[in-house]
């Protein structure tokens, strides 16, 4: 059963993990805003050009700052996700991966699904064309925007990994705005989903409405947001 509570919770446990975040760490003697500010004043390279400007700082901060937000927002829609697989087909933590080996560049890496759901466990929730597979393997972005043509080579191989387990690939990006040209070429090995299409799918097979759970606790995590911005800008 959906807890929608213990579901705020993971949500706003991994936005606050971006207060963790420090723009400043890799500046010796820089600590604020302020301070990197001066320093900029005082770079040879940049502080003739006039880019101690207050516009520049923020934007720069900010840029860093929102790398680091997107990241944890990622990590949110793969958790929130997951505690809707689990609990919706009684998984546990272990059933939830399948592992595949892929290369990103000349290295070979592991890679594991961000959900699974095997065979044994699908229901009547299963889209029709589904259930000739012997399981569902799921791949969760909040945005897709990785322009690396290794990590987007690894993605498209993944999902032919999976392919040779039987396993339907499926990615599912939350946003609308990604990157148009590797979600094009992913979305010729992935079943994949954007928008409001990934929320609808996760309806579908959950039977829960998350797209109505977050616009119900929009304001709760607004604030969160909110706060983050304020602090570091």
């Amino acid at each position: 059963m959906i807890n929608e509570d213990e579901l705020l919770n993971i949500a706003i446990i991994n936005i606050r993990k971006v207060s963790e975040f420090n723009p400043y760490k890799s500046y010796i003697g820089v600590n604020n805003r302020e301070e990197f500010q001066q320093f900029i004043a005082n770079d040879p390279a940049f502080g003739s050009l006039g880019l101690d400007d207050e516009r520049y700082i923020i934007a720069r901060v900010g840029g860093n700052l929102v790398t680091s937000l997107h990241r944890k927002l990622g990590d949110m829609y793969e958790n929130l996700f997951a505690y809707l697989l689990k609990e919706s087909f009684g998984l546990n933590e272990n059933e939830l991966h399948f592992s595949v080996n892929v290369k990103i560049g000349k290295r070979d890496q592991v890679r594991s699904t961000d959900g699974l759901i095997r065979k044994d466990k699908f229901n009547q929730n299963i889209p029709s064309d589904w259930i000739k597979y012997e399981g569902i393997g799921f791949e969760i972005r909040s945005c897709y925007q990785i322009g690396d043509s290794k990590r987007i080579q690894a993605d498209y191989d993944m999902s032919l990994a999976l392919k040779s387990y039987e396993i339907l690939p499926v990615m599912l990006i939350f946003c609308n705005t990604s990157l148009k040209s590797p979600v094009l070429r992913l979305s010729k090995s992935w079943e994949l989903y954007e928008g409001r299409n990934s929320f609808d799918l996760v309806h579908t097979i959950t039977g829960f409405d998350f797209y109505n759970f977050l616009q119900r606790n929009s304001e709760l995590l607004k604030k969160e947001i909110d706060n983050i911005f304020s602090y570091f800008l």
